[in-house]
């Protein structure tokens, strides 16, 4: 992936952060790049409805603060780290930020944060796209699988006559394999109603040439 700075001027920042002197630095550095700053303190359940991207104080944070799952903010997230205390910490971590700042906050940082936290939200996104995709493809394999199994044991055929089967009836339906997969799954479909095919019985072939 290709690393780009974006343009931040007209992005909406929301600061959970009580109004002192580090605060006030946050938002005088993010006006200064454009943003829309908005602060807040104290704050709970926050949403990231009309954000695109927050900052909060971590020495302050406690579960309730954001109204999404730790973990799955919809926005990058910046952590205001001031305490190295390991519950401190350890709940920052479980927020999973893309960006950090330490306290104290000087007259410059907040570029470099943001820049790194869209960086690196965008990163993950795109991970967890592929893995979905991932995970999509093999749940449709394991469909089609079960489906060919269930032809199998319905109608006495082999694997790939019962494959074959699927895949002829995807194209008379114009069809995914997966979706014809899923009609033989939901009972739907039943397969065609050819009888499974007769082996010979043991030994006919033998006595048929000793007649």
């Amino acid at each position: 992936m290709t690393a780009r700075i974006p343009n931040f001027r007209g992005q909406r920042a929301l600061v959970l952060h009580p109004a002192d002197r580090n605060g006030a630095a946050i938002v005088e550095q993010l006006e200064r790049l454009g943003t829309i700053v908005e602060m807040q303190w104290p704050a709970e359940r926050v949403a990231t409805a009309g954000v695109d991207v927050v900052f909060f104080d971590s020495d302050l944070g406690f579960d309730e603060l954001f109204a999404w799952e730790a973990g799955a903010a919809g926005v990058p997230l910046v952590a205001i780290l001031g305490s190295e205390a390991p519950g401190r910490v350890e709940w920052t971590l479980a927020q999973e930020p893309s960006a950090y700042l330490m306290k104290p906050i000087g007259s410059t940082g907040v570029f470099s944060a943001l820049s790194i936290a869209f960086h690196n939200f965008a990163l993950k996104r795109t991970r967890e796209e592929a893995l979905q995709r991932m995970a999509d493809r093999l749940q449709l394999r394991a469909t089609v699988l079960r489906a060919a199994l269930a032809l199998m044991k319905r109608h006495g055929i082999g694997d790939e006559e019962s494959l074959q089967v699927l895949r002829t009836e995807a194209m008379r339906r114009r069809l995914t394999l997966e979706a014809v997969s899923a009609l033989v799954l939901d009972g739907l479909w039943i397969g065609p109603e050819a009888k499974p095919r007769k082996s010979l019985p043991r030994h006919a072939g033998k006595r048929a040439n000793s007649s």
